[in-house]
């Protein structure tokens, strides 16, 4: 049933991790889902895997737009200019609580971006987000 071997969430806000990774977990799409609460730390945390035999790349990251000190476009800056657009297929959904257009044109610039999450995480938006990549 599983149709991804790993997710990751990348959200300063533990409640929203908590309730994502219910729903994720309930819905079997994931073999894996980590949970990192900042930028820096999930930055360090695809480093530590690019390495790594026993665990996979995430195939998907859903991304907090909003975090203190570096926010997802930080992160998404930050994933380019590591190279991992190139040698990962991972696609990237940013978790958001407004709809801002601003937002929405920033984050068409990354062709990883494959849309936006209201929070919080509900299954037809994760099957939306699965759906839209053909999976």
């Amino acid at each position: 049933m599983y149709k991804l071997n790993h997710i990751l969430i990348v959200d300063d806000d533990q409640i929203n991790n908590l309730f994502s990774q219910i729903i994720l977990e309930d819905a079997s799409v994931s073999r894996l889902v980590s949970m990192c609460q900042s930028v820096s730390e999930a930055l360090e945390f695809l480093q530590a895997l690019e390495g790594s035999q026993e665990t996979a790349f995430p195939d998907l990251i859903l991304l907090d737009i909003s975090m203190p000190s570096l926010d997802g476009f930080d992160f998404l800056d930050r994933y380019y200019s590591l190279g991992y657009n190139k040698r990962h297929k991972t696609f990237i959904s940013m978790f958001t609580s407004s709809e801002e257009q601003e937002h929405l044109s920033r984050a068409n610039k990354y062709d990883v971006v494959v849309g936006f999450v209201k929070k919080p995480l509900s299954l037809p938006a994760l099957f939306n987000i699965l759906e839209m990549q053909g999976i």
